[in-house]
């Protein structure tokens, strides 16, 4: 009665913890996004300002930091602006493209089905006209529901860019406050928490950085994977700079929304509907190969730097991009990977 009494307690606590986790990512986590990417930032840059300059200057600090954002907004303006061509690219072909291959297919293939339908004895005419007008009234909707889908998809993207230039703008400013009064936050934040919870937070901190830094080197081999494949897809299909073109699409590999995809997919079939039907293939194909082996190599990769099974890995990260986005994706194998270790710990 005893055991199960206490097994009652800690389930209600587990699930307690939970819910709060759930409510805070899906709630809390857009409004504290800026100022939680602006203190990474800033933690980023004291501990290399440690390592480069072996002092803890603020200047130093300030430069780090400066030069950090540099880098990530060249390498954005980069994938943006190839994205855009592409996409452009395929936008320009659409009309064309409906115009002198679906309109006729599809006049073509109502022809076809109307002379069928005059062929068949007059009990099936009727029965043959219902199936033919449900056939191209779903033809119809589809096209619609493609064409309100991309309006959609374009509406959202213009509408959350003055939100999204706001974020970064308060990520950068917040950034640089926390960089320049670093010493003074973490006195407030050491002083503000219970020693008990303090305790607890430092040995996450400490777990976090053991084994983000193996998880980073894990996504540079995924990365460097990803390259090779890539450079030796399009060197094989004839594509010129083939390896700017792979160094860019393999960044690109690293954030699991965008993906090798991003640029592949819209590239292929871009292609087909202009009349290069090899390199829209080959290109299709090349992304199918490089998911696959992406989906076999990541798991087994960061499972084996998390002490997970690969199997617990991919479970892991599939189920966190379900429920807490980007962040889940990452953030549920290293807390499955941070209890496995306090219990081998306690055992």
């Amino acid at each position: 009665m005893e055991k199960r009494k206490e097994f009652i307690i800690n389930a209600a606590y587990v699930a307690v913890i939970c819910a709060l986790i759930y409510i805070g990512i899906n709630y809390l986590l857009g409004i504290l996004f800026p100022f939680i990417m602006a203190f990474l930032f800033s933690y980023l840059s004291v501990n290399i300002t440690k390592k480069i300059f072996k002092d803890n200057k603020k200047l130093h600090r300030g430069i780090i930091l400066a030069l950090i954002y540099i880098v990530i907004i060249f390498l954005l303006a980069l994938l943006i602006s190839l994205g855009i061509n592409k996409v452009g690219d395929f936008i320009k072909t659409l009309p064309t493209f409906y115009r002198n291959t679906i309109d006729p297919y599809i006049n073509t293939l109502e022809s076809a089905i109307v002379k069928a339908g005059e062929s068949l004895p007059e009990s099936l005419s009727a029965s043959f006209s219902q199936v033919a007008d449900g056939l191209f009234d779903g033809v119809k909707n589809l096209i619609s529901s493609l064409t309100g889908g991309f309006v959609n998809l374009t509406t959202s993207i213009i509408t959350s860019t003055p939100e999204a230039l706001v974020s970064i703008i308060v990520t950068i400013v917040a950034s640089f406050y926390m960089i320049f009064d670093y010493e003074g936050i973490a006195k407030w934040f050491t002083t503000s928490i219970p020693a008990k919870y303090l305790a607890i937070f430092y040995e996450i901190k400490d777990f976090c950085e053991n084994r983000l830094f193996k998880i980073l080197g894990s996504y540079i081999t995924i990365m460097a994977v990803t390259f090779a494949e890539l450079f030796l897809g399009f060197s094989i299909i004839g594509i010129s700079n083939s390896g700017m073109w792979a160094f860019v699409i393999a960044l690109l590999d690293i954030f699991p929304i965008l993906g090798v995809g991003t640029v592949l997919i819209p590239w292929g079939i871009s292609s087909i509907i202009t009349g290069r039907v090899f390199l829209g293939i080959a290109l299709l194909v090349l992304y199918l190969i490089i998911t696959v082996v992406r989906n076999f190599v990541e798991p087994k990769l960061v499972g084996t730097n998390l002490g997970l099974h690969p199997l617990a890995t991919l479970i892991s990260m599939i189920v966190g991009l379900r429920l807490f986005s980007i962040v889940g994706m990452f953030g549920l194998p290293l807390a499955l990977s941070f209890f496995a270790t306090r219990s081998k710990k306690g055992q």
